[in-house]
């Protein structure tokens, strides 16, 4: 059984070579680094307007005409052939130029098996000509970011900090939870949330670069409730320290035997 990272394991996100990419089937938690120690209390920030957007969930896992489960020639019809391929166990990667796609062998249920077929389960990019859902690109911001997908009004007054108030993680753009809490939790309901990561910086003032990154676990448990276990996806953008996109992936975790 495959687990997440503990709490605060620094997890790197953004894979964009065969070496990096090389684990996509780790089940690895993505949303927490360590922060600072906060002797201040930020100040409060006014409500926003509603936003009307929808969350994200699985049918944002799009990269052009590229949907997570395709496979691989379904791939190479829209793409054709990668100028790069690499394999590793029960694990593969095509390289297209500035973006990559990676592919795990799954079942006809889409669980992890040695004799299954290889499926998409992650893409990334780092160039703007590669189209995400909702019309994202590397080169918007982060202002477009909060457009196209849901926000609470009072996010900015949504502190994600440690358990103890000393450390703050970021911001929750909805959502009351992380990932990383599923054993506190003990919910059989769909979890879903949205989060600005701070990277370990105490708040984007001074963050050289931060990620804004939303998580999605549909309901449809194998158990009485929702563990790491069960099938779930990640959405993530990079952000640099003037608010531009620099680099967007999507990862889809199958459910686990």
């Amino acid at each position: 059984m495959k687990e997440l990272g503990k709490c605060r394991a620094v997890i790197a996100l953004l894979c964009f070579t065969a070496t990096v990419f090389s684990g996509c089937g780790n089940r690895t938690e993505a949303v927490i680094t360590d922060g600072e120690d906060i002797t201040t209390v930020s100040a409060e920030y006014p409500t926003l307007e509603e936003s009307h957007a929808d969350i994200f969930t699985y049918k944002d896992l799009k990269i052009g005409n590229i949907s997570y489960l395709m496979t691989e020639s379904q791939v190479i019809a829209i793409l054709g052939k990668p100028k790069e391929e690499t394999e590793n166990d029960g694990e593969k990667i095509y390289s297209y130029n500035e973006m990559s796609i990676c592919f795990e062998k799954l079942d006809d249920n889409n669980r992890p098996s040695g004799s299954g077929v290889y499926k998409v389960t992650q893409a990334a990019s780092i160039g703007s000509d590669d189209k995400f859902s909702r019309n994202m690109r590397v080169g918007q911001s982060a202002d477009d970011i909060l457009k196209m997908y849901y926000r609470d009004a009072d996010y900015q007054n949504h502190l994600y900090m440690s358990e103890d108030k000393t450390l703050t993680y970021g911001k929750l753009l909805y959502g009351d939870f992380t990932i990383a809490e599923l054993d506190k939790v003990n919910t059989k309901e769909t979890v879903a949330y949205g989060l600005v990561n701070y990277n370990g910086y105490s708040n984007l003032e001074t963050a050289d670069s931060y990620n804004i990154e939303f998580t999605y676990v549909d309901g449809k448990y194998k158990g009485d409730r929702a563990t790491v276990d069960d099938d779930f996806a990640t959405l993530n953008f990079e952000i640099d320290n003037n608010g531009k996109i620099t680099a967007i992936s999507w990862f889809y975790y199958p459910e686990q035997n």
